[in-house]
């Protein structure tokens, strides 16, 4: 294997058990070769807020991508230092659709979570990441960018939703970060394109580069670098893109880890 000299971790369903936490192995290795000159980023769709547990915890002082992408953050002084959002004619047609199918949806402005009316999956949302969340009326938004959109239903009903999104708006990037959530972005956005940005600010070659995600949103960033891995409990689907030696065991089996401990 070349000189590692950065690693991107994606945190749900990666480096987060299913109880959302963190192995002290993992804890302990990344701290290891963190002082040992390897950069540790984390790639997250989750907004900065949801993720700064986890960042606090595992001390990372790099840049913090967030929103898959669509936002970069200082985790020392919290200041944004990259954005690409939604443009406002994107926003308005995406709130049309939900409120017309009648599907949840999320919008995301300057790190907060909007919901236009409570449901049960607005939610159960907000209580897995643990942000709060603001009722709003979504005419509010109708002139705003927004740094991404998030739809919430059954995969089947997502996967219908998407191919017909798809049609009606080229210019959004749709990508799902679980089963049951479907993420609308910047065209221009996603964790591999942004992957390539960190890696070239801090002069890295994509082979002295390690990642690891579990899901469709992470597929970019797997494949922007030598050493990507595809977490054992990611889909079937997913599975087809990878060669077996570049599929770890899952987050509960820690996966990330088995593969860390001998660098």
């Amino acid at each position: 294997m070349d000189k590692i000299k950065a690693i991107f971790l994606d945190l749900d369903g990666t480096t987060l058990t299913s109880e959302h936490t963190i192995s002290e192995n993992l804890k302990n290795k990344l701290n290891e070769l963190e002082k040992k000159g390897v950069k540790i980023f984390i790639a997250t769709g989750r907004t900065f807020t949801s993720a700064s547990p986890f960042i606090e915890m595992l001390k990372i002082k790099n840049p913090v991508i967030t929103y898959n992408g669509g936002r970069i953050v200082d985790p020392t002084t919290k200041k944004m230092i990259y954005e690409k959002p939604l443009d406002a004619n994107a926003v308005e047609k995406i709130i049309k659709i939900a409120r017309e199918k009648n599907i949840h949806l999320n919008l995301y402005t300057d790190d907060k979570l909007y919901i236009e009316k409570e449901t049960d999956e607005g939610k159960a949302y907000a209580e897995s990441v643990g942000i709060p969340y603001y009722v709003e009326n979504f005419d509010n938004f109708f002139e705003k960018t927004s740094t991404k959109a998030l739809f919430i239903n059954e995969n089947e009903v997502l996967k219908k939703l998407k191919k017909e999104l798809e049609e009606k708006l080229p210019d959004v990037t749709f990508v799902f970060s679980k089963l049951k959530y479907l993420e609308a972005l910047n065209k221009e956005v996603n964790k591999g394109l942004t992957v390539k940005v960190m890696l070239e600010k801090y002069n890295i070659l994509p082979q002295e580069a390690m990642a690891f995600g579990d899901q469709w949103n992470d597929l970019e960033m797997l494949k922007s670098v030598k050493y990507g891995y595809l977490m054992g409990n990611a889909t079937e689907d997913l599975k087809k893109e990878f060669s077996s030696d570049r599929i770890a065991l899952s987050n509960d089996e820690d996966g990330i880890y088995e593969i860390l401990k001998n660098l």
